[in-house]
């Protein structure tokens, strides 16, 4: 069920509010969407006990602009690229893109 409707998630991501342009290569193809780019903390325990913590680029978007995409394809945002390294749907029209910078 989606909760917000679709003019709900443009404004959300409108490039004058929160959002940022960036052109997505899904498949070979690309185009120019909107997203919010946002560095996600976390930490991982190598088996030491000791937490190894940084963050990774994220970026998130509406799932209707981001169809098809999968591990591999690129996004460009600020000029900077990124690989795609896990594709995150929530099921109700947002996706989430786990990014590594080339």
């Amino acid at each position: 069920m989606v909760l917000e409707s679709t003019a709900d998630l443009a404004g959300y991501f409108d490039t004058d509010a929160h959002g940022v342009s960036a052109v997505i290569t899904i498949g070979g193809s690309s185009s120019t969407i909107s997203v919010i780019l946002n560095k996600e903390y976390f930490a991982i325990d190598p088996g030491t006990g000791i937490d190894v913590e940084g963050t990774n680029p994220v970026c998130t978007g509406t799932s209707s602009d981001m169809s098809g995409v999968d591990n591999e394809d690129t996004i460009v945002i600020d000029s900077v690229t990124f690989n795609i390294i896990s594709v995150e749907p929530d099921g109700v029209g947002i996706t989430a893109l786990v990014l590594e910078q080339q």
